[in-house]
């Protein structure tokens, strides 16, 4: 009798203990948001998901907030065990579990996993680089069209101090550490500054809460197989807090949602060649993200000549494997087509050579946030051979408005189409920009 009593309390699927255990997960179901899946086969026996596979709601990420916050003020510690702090709770050197667990999805999805960031770069590699920023530079400052702002030519002496020794050659050991604590006006690189070594461990873990709940916010919005693999690389040695495997940034979680709506709302194929410009693609970090889903495609950077100089470098690390073409390989050419670009994996050139691609070259052309930071006869410019080179999409999130305080510019409302655009995506994003997916009318 006490054993049939004992197996039906205990050990029965129906069990008290279960019971109780469904109306906690009931409870618990209040903090989730819709991307949580919480389904049972059998009546009143919900079991709680996999911490990896639940996302905080509004009353959610404020609860997780509250009570990380607690802990962190009174124990120095984070109370949810999914956050490590690089610098504090783990070595630089990340994560390498050898199995799966609740705390990172399985098999192994975070995109600096499948990196080392230890991958040398040949002398000739960095030689290519060191050459090619003499002529991009030579290139850009002999046409008066591409003038820099007095901002600009702070930030590239900047950059000369930073990056290249007494000789004006690369500094390696500097090359390697751009990404952190670059004393620079330059925002990309500031950025990267969010988590740092020069901030108190308790700044750094409160900093750390804000990106997870900047993760949990995005994830009604982001394509999860997405935000599950987009992860800081790292290159660069920048700090990040690791959280469910995956390193953390304002700039990541921006660049999986430009992914997510790329990916979401456009006919491109993943496994197809794709041809795709990045216009004011920085260092190469949404081209990276991108080239993870669109595994066969040529990706175009059109950039400042220091820019063009940290992507090489930067994606080198990323893909030792892959080709990167730069100015070197295409300075040559008169007008460049599709047949040039397509046996490439990535193409990096400074901003004059845009003229030089021959029309409907792109599948996509993408330009975020950059072009409401130009003058205003560069954003006409752009936005002129944007129109003759999209072969089928444009994809821009930019300010609305002028801002005449910072930039002095004019806004997305003042960009002068000439083609007609079947707008896809217009809405207003999480970065207080304009966000416009147009496919173009032939």
């Amino acid at each position: 009798m006490l054993k049939n009593l004992k197996y039906i309390l205990f050990e029965t699927y129906h069990r008290p203990s279960a019971k109780i255990n469904h109306i906690y997960v009931v409870i618990k179901k209040i903090f989730y948001n819709q991307k949580t899946n919480l389904i049972s086969e059998k009546m009143f026996l919900l079991k709680s998901p996999p911490k990896t596979l639940v996302y905080y709601n509004l009353l959610g990420r404020l609860f997780y907030m509250i009570i990380n916050f607690i802990y962190i003020l009174l124990f120095k510690k984070f109370f949810d065990k999914s956050i490590l702090l690089e610098n504090h709770d783990i070595e630089k050197e990340g994560l390498d579990n050898l199995s799966g667990n609740d705390y990172s999805p399985w098999p192994k999805q975070a995109l600096h996993l499948f990196e080392d960031k230890n991958e040398k770069i040949s002398s000739d590699f960095i030689d290519k680089i060191d050459n090619n920023y003499s002529k991009s530079l030579e290139i850009v400052i002999n046409d008066p069209l591409f003038k820099d702002t007095d901002w600009w030519l702070e930030c590239r002496n900047e950059f000369k101090k930073i990056f290249l020794n007494d000789k004006n050659k690369v500094n390696l050991n500097a090359l390697n550490n751009f990404r952190n604590n670059s004393e620079t006006k330059a925002e990309i690189l500031e950025y990267h500054n969010y988590i740092s070594s020069q901030n108190s461990k308790f700044t750094n873990m409160v900093k750390s809460l804000s990106l997870v709940n900047l993760y949990h916010k995005l994830s009604d919005h982001i394509d999860l197989s997405i935000l599950r693999m987009s992860s800081e690389s790292e290159i660069g040695n920048d700090l990040c807090p690791q959280y469910r495997g995956q390193r953390l940034s304002v700039r990541i979680l921006r660049y999986a949602y430009y992914a997510s709506q790329i990916r979401k709302n456009t006919n491109l194929k993943t496994n197809n060649k794709n041809t795709i410009i990045d216009i004011g693609g920085g260092y190469g970090g949404l081209s990276r993200v991108l080239k993870n889903i669109y595994l066969e495609s040529t990706f175009v950077i059109i950039e400042l000549p220091e820019l063009c100089f940290l992507a090489t470098f930067f994606l080198k690390k990323c893909f030792p494997n892959k080709k990167i073409g730069t100015l070197s390989d295409f300075s040559h050419l008169q007008s460049i087509t599709k047949k040039d670009i397509v046996d490439y994996d990535f193409i990096i050139l400074p901003q004059p050579m845009v003229e030089k691609f021959a029309d409907e070259t792109f599948d996509l052309c993408i330009n975020t946030t950059s072009l409401g930071e130009m003058t205003n006869d560069m954003q006409s410019y752009y936005i002129k051979h944007i129109e003759r080179l999209s072969n089928d999409y444009f994809y821009s999130v930019n300010r609305a408005k002028e801002r005449l305080d910072k930039y002095n510019t004019k806004g997305f409302y003042d960009f002068q189409f000439n083609k007609r655009w079947d707008a896809i995506i217009y809405d207003f994003t999480h970065t207080y920009h304009l966000e416009f997916l147009g496919k173009k009318r032939k």
